[in-house]
């Protein structure tokens, strides 16, 4: 049989249809946009860091400041000593509080007491008055990060206030290690506005930052947070001493209070140093003194009694009147001997 002239393609021995070619179309050109070095190019340039004062170059100052210099921030430091504020490499030194301030959006305040908060701010070389004769136009924020009370917060952020600069109260929990490494945690109070401009600053210094409210519930909560310090490092420092009396090794308690169900990493972090009783301080016991007294006056603010932290602050009083007001917090151990 014969095939019909056609459309067909022989395959061994059955003929199937071949399907009827389409034009040829050329294909079309698409435009391939040049590489990328990186996706990085893609993405807006970081925003400048704030240019920071910060007044205050004691045992958490100095590791605080050194990290802002670390992480780029321009930075222009004051302390009271003032050849301390020199050893700091890479910082401009300000000749005082109010040259220290000027141009800075953000401005850090570490010192010991309210009183020396008040000192820095007042008078005609103070901060507030080289604000008011820069006349700016964005107000600058003052961040105080030490532990000066609730009610000197309120009192002193309504001057601030007042005075034309923002006010947020950060007292950090963390010792000086932390403050090194930038783990610190702020406990924060102010204007959420307030809190956001000091934002760089805060979260470069802090693992955490906990805004518990307005003016001075920063410092409320701080004082609340080392009276359960105060019992905790009291408890441990009178119970090593009395262990060791009743002929417990030192280094058996370490091992049970590092590792049992109350340990805590302010005791697992010290293990070393308590065993070669180096009361080196990081933590002072006149410090501790300090923040009880604050304590003491939030229960009166609130109208409440706790007896206990009266008892701690007797034991801090007498070992303080022993001599061991510069030691850290632990050589209280020393006191029950």
């Amino acid at each position: 049989m014969s095939a019909k002239k056609g459309n067909t393609q022989r395959t061994g021995r059955s003929m199937t249809p071949q399907a009827p070619k389409k034009p040829s179309v050329a294909p079309k050109k698409t435009t391939i946009p040049p590489r990328s070095r990186g996706h990085t190019d893609l993405l807006p340039p970081p925003m400048p860091k704030p240019a920071v004062a910060f007044l205050g170059l004691g045992a958490m100052g100095r590791p605080m400041a050194g990290r802002l210099l670390d992480l780029g921030f321009p930075l222009r430091v004051w302390n009271r000593t003032a050849t301390t504020a020199k050893t700091l490499t890479g910082a401009s030194v300000g000749a005082s509080p109010g040259d220290c301030v000027q141009g800075a959006a953000v401005i850090v305040t570490m010192l010991a007491d309210a009183d020396a908060l008040a000192a820095v701010l007042d008078g005609p070389d103070g901060i507030l008055a080289a604000i008011a004769k820069e006349k700016r136009a964005l107000r600058p924020v003052i961040v105080d990060m030490a532990t000066i009370g609730r009610r000197a917060a309120i009192a002193l952020g309504k001057r601030i206030e007042a005075s034309g600069a923002r006010f947020v109260d950060a007292p950090v929990s963390g010792s000086v290690r932390p403050a090194a490494r930038g783990e610190l945690v702020a406990l924060v109070g102010g204007a959420v506005r307030s809190v956001e401009r000091a934002r760089p600053v805060l979260d470069a210094l802090c693992k955490k930052v906990i805004h518990a409210g307005p003016i001075g519930q920063g410092q409320a909560l701080k004082v609340v947070l080392n009276g359960v310090g105060a019992h905790h490092f009291v408890a441990f420092a009178s119970m090593l001493a009395l262990g060791e009396k009743a002929g417990l090794a030192r280094d058996i308690l370490l091992d049970a209070f590092t590792t049992g169900a109350f340990a805590t990493p302010s005791y697992v972090g010290k293990r070393d140093k308590l065993l070669a009783r180096d009361f080196t301080s990081e933590f002072s016991l006149a410090l501790a003194l300090k923040d009880a007294a604050l304590n003491v006056q939030l229960q009166h603010e609130c109208s409440l009694k706790l007896p206990v932290v009266r008892a701690i602050i007797a034991d801090l009083e007498s070992a303080v009147s022993e001599g061991l007001g510069d030691l850290d917090l632990f050589a209280i151990e020393k006191h029950y001997r």
